[in-house]
């Protein structure tokens, strides 16, 4: 018996590792497979220390913000906290989006983007039109990544001052970086494939057509246009980092419900229709009923024969 026991804890000892291990793995692949079906349902959500505190600010004109899983545009006014995947649109209207006090952009006019991301592990922004430009801290942690994304690129940021414009009638992109920084270009094919990376320094620009097949940066041109609306930006970014204050969530939460449900309001108020409709047809129902009472009412009482 003595033999025996010391021969069944090796075989314990052995056989338990292996079993975690595969274990693990199994619970590794079942969590990856929930966390890619909660990323396509849009029901994933960090905690807010992986997420930026991104906010809107309406500067000028018409500006309206869209959440996730909604057709309907709700106008802007003041500011607004923002959810990844939330879409913003400039008609003739400004707007500014602020990521903590860590980074401030511009989006100018005729604007449409959405922020698929604002997990700081990987920031995306979704050019459908438009332009932006923008100040970014320069990351030191290198776990937070930030990219802006056309129909036809992907610019890869780690902190600068940067301009990105497409244009859906010629279908191109511009690119440039300012007076600091660096910023990663990588065109994409037909089949939306990134191509070979391009690196912009400082003062540096990169346009280009979706049938261009040769890219090289040059000197600040076209896109120099923005200069300053990135000088804008700094100045923003000095005065965030001043008086930039944390919310709750409740508050977050409030703020964005009192923008998305004053569009509701405003489309019962703008178009009540049926009800108005309905008004009426009972009106011209009642009106004959009124009538003859009226009538009836009149009528003198028939004299007494005698």
């Amino acid at each position: 018996m003595k033999k025996i026991l010391p021969v069944l804890w090796m075989s314990v000892s052995v056989l338990l590792p292996a079993c975690a291990g595969a274990q693990s793995a199994s619970g590794g692949d079942e969590y990856k497979a929930m966390l890619d079906e909660a990323m396509k349902s849009g029901k994933f959500s960090q905690s807010a220390g992986d997420e930026w505190d991104a906010r809107v600010k309406r500067i000028s004109g018409d500006v309206r913000v869209k959440e996730a899983g909604s057709e309907e545009w709700s106008a802007l006014e003041g500011e607004m906290p923002l959810n990844s995947a939330d879409t913003l649109k400039t008609a003739d209207g400004v707007a500014e989006i602020y990521l903590d006090d860590k980074g401030a952009v511009i989006l100018g006019r005729n604007t449409e983007i959405e922020l698929s991301s604002l997990a700081k592990s990987e920031t995306v922004f979704s050019m459908k039109l438009g332009n932006l430009a923008a100040k970014i801290q320069h990351f030191l942690n290198e776990k937070f990544k930030m990219q802006v994304r056309t129909p036809s690129a992907v610019c890869a940021i780690r902190g600068t001052e940067f301009a990105v414009e497409y244009s859906q009638l010629g279908k191109d992109t511009g690119v440039a970086v300012f007076d600091e920084g660096r910023l990663a270009v990588s065109p994409l094919d037909d089949k939306e494939q990134t191509q070979n990376e391009y690196v912009l320094e400082k003062n540096t620009e990169l346009t280009f057509t979706p049938a261009q097949k040769r890219f090289r940066p040059v000197p600040l041109a076209r896109m120099s246009r923005y200069r300053t609306s990135v000088a804008a930006m700094r100045l923003r970014m000095a005065a965030l980092k001043k008086s930039w204050k944390p919310i709750t969530d409740a508050r977050r939460e409030a703020l964005r419900a009192k923008v998305l449900k004053r569009n509701v309001i405003r489309r019962e108020i703008e178009n009540p229709g049926s009800v108005k409709k309905k008004t009426k047809r009972q009106s011209r129902v009642k009106k004959p009923v009124k009538s003859r009472v009226k009538r009836k009412a009149k009528t003198p009482p028939p004299e007494e024969e005698q």
